[in-house]
């Protein structure tokens, strides 16, 4: 079963999926992670990385919304193999980022009145033309977008590596990605959806209280 964990940047996706795959360990359950965009694995990844990273030489690409979605959806379409044998096994196989980021990320690009067409054309490129599968669930966690761009701002600068991409720099963007989001969760875009409200928190014990109360939820949406 893949279960797809989505969100705006900084909303702690990384710190959730870790805390799920303990978690669903300790059940006895198969769990097994992958990671969208795979910025490391060739041929696409880094052409994904420099594209977001603002390299002069992807730059019509990363000015049409659709084919940068299309490298997205590409990049994913490399690992179709290792997502359909995962997805027919027992484990469950934990995305962070699936197919709906795309439709989030691109859709929160166009003009109001595109968007709509838009999120059906990703889900026909990746899930009927790319074949990759279908999630059996799609996690969306929302957190507050001050919140979130304030925790992407505090990682980058603890690490290096993890400096702001033209998508993270953008605060406008973010926000109407987040408005996407939660349009998708409504409608039950492509498949189910469980939306885990996560508050702004304080503290290293709220932090863990609030991330405990997520893994429940979670659970409980898969047993």
């Amino acid at each position: 079963m893949i279960v797809a964990i989505e969100g705006i940047d900084g909303a702690g996706k990384n710190t959730l999926t870790q805390a799920l795959v303990a978690a669903l360990a300790a059940t006895g359950r198969p769990v097994r992670r992958l990671a969208f965009p795979r910025y490391t694995v060739e041929p696409l990844g880094p052409a994904v990385r420099a594209m977001l990273a603002g390299d002069q030489a992807l730059a019509p690409v990363a000015a049409s919304v659709r084919a940068s979605a299309l490298l997205f959806a590409l990049d994913r379409a490399n690992a179709g193999a290792e997502l359909a044998a995962a997805a027919a096994g027992d484990a469950v196989v934990l995305v962070d980022r699936y197919v709906a980021s795309n439709a989030a990320y691109g859709a929160a690009r166009l003009p109001a009145e595109e968007r709509p067409g838009f999120r059906d054309w990703v889900a026909s490129i990746e899930l009927t033309d790319l074949a990759l599968p279908r999630p059996g669930l799609q996690i969306l966690l929302r957190v507050p977008v001050d919140v979130a761009r304030a925790q992407a701002r505090a990682r980058a600068a603890l690490d290096a590596s993890r400096a702001p991409d033209q998508y993270e720099a953008d605060d406008a963007l973010q926000a109407r990605v987040a408005a996407e989001y939660d349009e998708l969760a409504r409608s039950c875009w492509v498949t189910p959806w469980l939306t885990v409200d996560r508050a702004a928190a304080a503290g290293d014990a709220t932090k863990a209280a609030s991330v405990d109360a997520a893994v429940e939820k979670v659970l409980r949406s898969l047993y």
